[in-house]
């Protein structure tokens, strides 16, 4: 279970975080008992939807097995929520980001029933949703409630877990690129939400057997990383404890397979490709004498991310693919991918670092070679 200080946090945001007892949420279910509860689901999770026992409650069902939380799927939901006093999402990631959407529109709160553990938006306060074609994060509301139920996330899909596992992975990189904008262009790091995530990833490389044999006690603490995550980014103002380059590479191919109307694989699992890139990219730095502002601060703190052969050990042992190609991407697309992701958002990471020294050039066949 989550630490009780974390506990503690959550409840100072107003966050209520529930663990099933029985299969049912009683907590929830009588705070709500008065209001009308608009359910969010999908082909995949409509099930646990129509299982939960609420007094009150009304469908928005999204005919999809991966919907896009587009302009139509978000639609969808601000109508739903206008006739509802609460809005559930009852899924993860593209649920999770609607329901947060819909509630803002609307003026509502909303809340999550976490159906998989993998991806870290469940106590974030930001929607990641399409807008245009282009993948955005909008300011929204924390949830109000977290619902968990360590029996659905243990029967999870493998790929759903491995996406999780990559997300939290994608941490090591994204702390060590905070550090390196903190040593190297002054932006200021949240000391407090940069110790909870890194304590909470080590927790979960602890438990990387457990998980890969989806016992309860490995599921559940990978389940609190991501919730973890969400949090250090409500207490950071941003999702910086969360997010670098590897989200950054993730972002810029769900776009490409968005717009080329292609099956999108999910978030963590190209998270868990872009943390091999970020992760490469910092030894190999160090290796090759590369000298920038910072560069000595930076290279220590690189020096928690393990290396690229535990990284990928891991992702395999959990049935991550390791390697651009099993995705199906080009191998033009994988070299269009590393020059441009540092455009996605305007934040300094290894790729930008890579892109000021005029590098990009030098490491694009080396990490084609490594992970294309």
């Amino acid at each position: 279970m989550v630490d009780p200080v974390i506990l503690q946090k959550l409840k100072a945001m107003g966050v209520t975080l529930e663990y099933a007892k029985g299969g049912t949420f009683p907590q929830f279910a009588a705070a709500h008992m008065n209001e009308r509860v608009l359910l969010l689901a999908d082909r995949n999770t409509r099930r646990y939807a129509e299982g939960l026992a609420l007094f009150d409650a009304q469908l928005c069902f999204i005919d999809e097995d991966e919907p896009v939380p587009d302009e139509r799927v978000c639609a969808r939901a601000v109508e739903g929520a206008k006739a509802c006093d609460y809005v559930l999402a009852v899924g993860s990631g593209t649920l999770n980001d609607t329901a947060k959407h819909a509630a803002l529109s609307t003026g509502k709160r909303s809340g999550v029933l976490a159906t998989a553990p993998s991806m870290d938006g469940y106590a974030s306060p930001v929607a990641a949703i399409m807008k245009g074609g282009f993948k955005v994060s909008e300011a929204a509301r924390v949830p109000s409630d977290i619902l968990v139920d360590p029996a659905i996330l243990a029967h999870a899909p493998q790929q759903m877990i491995a996406a999780g596992a990559g997300d939290i992975l994608g941490k090591y990189t994204c702390l060590t690129d905070w550090r390196l904008a903190q040593y190297h262009t002054g932006e200021a790091v949240r000391e407090e939400a940069f110790s909870e995530m890194l304590a909470a990833v080590q927790k979960f490389a602890a438990a990387v057997d457990d998980i890969a044999r989806r016992e309860k006690s490995g599921v559940e603490k990978l389940t609190d990383a991501l919730i973890i995550a969400g949090l250090a980014m409500a207490e950071a103002g941003n999702s910086r404890p969360a997010s670098g380059a590897e989200h950054h590479i993730s972002h810029y191919l769900e776009m490409w397979f968005v717009a080329q109307k292609k099956h999108v694989p999910l978030h963590g699992i190209k998270v868990g490709l872009g943390t091999l890139v970020s992760a490469y990219l910092y030894k190999a730095l160090e290796r090759d004498g590369v000298t920038f502002y910072g560069d000595a601060q930076t290279y220590l703190a690189a020096r928690a991310i393990p290396s690229v052969q535990e990284l990928r050990a891991t992702l395999q042992r959990l049935g991550a693919p390791v390697k651009f190609s099993e995705l199906g991407i080009s191998r033009e697309l994988f070299r269009e991918t590393i020059a441009n992701a540092h455009t996605v958002r305007p934040r300094y990471t290894v790729l930008t670092l890579l892109e000021e020294l005029g590098l990009t050039g030098r490491y694009l066949p080396q990490l084609e070679e490594q992970f294309y």
